[in-house]
């Protein structure tokens, strides 16, 4: 596997003026022959909503731009009141389904966030399936579940996600330790969640974020960010592109040094830090749109897939 950087495909300075910072978790999806990336921008209360942008498929010049989000906050009190961030999107019996992580502010932890479900006719206007999760926490999953990447098989939907494992005080602030874990469902809503972890850490240290799974003549493909839980705010430890395989989905060897994809030289947009990839196919090409330093301050790039 090796990618062939197109390059950054959309730029933080195109955001309105009430829109701060971010172009965070690019969530592709194709309609009517364009390609759809909708991601999670802030406003100037720090608060996340999803916009979307267009973009040609025969050279990815962006067509449109729409400055209004998708999907308000959920009323004060549900788990989406302060952020709705996209996390995958699916064509589903006429609509276009979009998981979401939806987030509350919290006072120990900085955050709290689980999977949210909002669907379209038009892929411009979304509304709640539920106004509560279809992904939280439980008895066995105690911290958070989030940002899947999903495959239907045979009529069953496969789910790969970001679990929380356990929060760990880092010069007097908390953060979060996450990784990747698998579940299944007849309907994409009610989820059989598997308690093994899929992809196995190299340090009790090390954050997995956004998998991203597709499967290429019987072999399931995984990219996944990782990360330490230290000094990766712009430091040495920020996100670089993991990568596992796998014959039955479920049993995963990962060798990130197949990933195909790196941070680029110093000073560019992707240099200090390269994450949430989201890989979709095109014709016979697949391609992964992803973000940049400082988890999408810098805006989102564009990757294609070479000799596949």
């Amino acid at each position: 596997m090796e990618w062939k950087k197109i390059g950054r495909i959309f730029d933080t300075d195109y955001l309105p003026s009430d829109f701060k910072s971010h172009a965070q978790v690019p969530t592709p999806i194709i309609i009517d022959g364009l390609l759809r990336i909708y991601f999670s921008s802030r406003d100037l209360n720090g608060k996340s909503f999803t916009l979307y942008a267009d973009f040609n498929l025969d050279d990815f010049s962006m067509i449109h731009f729409e400055k209004n989000p998708i999907l308000n906050l959920g009323d004060p009190g549900t788990f989406d009141d302060d952020g709705v961030m996209p996390g995958y999107a699916i064509k589903n019996n006429g609509e276009i389904w979009i998981y979401y992580s939806g987030w509350n502010q919290k006072v120990k932890t900085p955050y709290h966030n689980s999977t949210g479900l909002a669907y379209s006719l038009d892929g411009k206007e979304f509304k709640r399936k539920y106004n509560g999760p279809i992904l939280d926490r439980t008895k066995t999953e105690p911290h958070l579940a989030v940002t899947p990447t999903i495959m239907i098989e045979d009529g069953i939907w496969k789910m790969w996600y970001i679990s929380g494992i356990k929060w760990i005080e880092v010069d007097s602030k908390f953060e979060p330790v996450y990784t990747i874990k698998y579940a299944e469902s007849n309907d994409g809503i009610d989820w059989n969640r598997f308690p093994e972890i899929v992809i196995q850490h190299k340090s009790d240290d090390e954050v997995f974020s956004h998998p991203s799974v597709i499967k290429i003549d019987n072999v399931y493909h995984m990219w996944f960010s990782y990360r330490k839980i230290y000094d990766y705010r712009g430091g040495k430890n920020g996100y670089n592109m993991g990568y596992a395989y796998s014959y039955d989905g479920l049993n995963w060897h990962r060798d990130d040094s197949l990933s195909g994809i790196e941070r680029s030289e110093s000073g560019k947009w992707d240099s200090d830090m390269i994450c949430y990839p989201s890989v979709f196919k095109s014709s016979d090409d697949y391609y992964m749109v992803y973000n940049g330093n400082y988890f999408g301050k810098s805006g989102f790039g564009l990757a294609k897939l070479k000799n596949n």
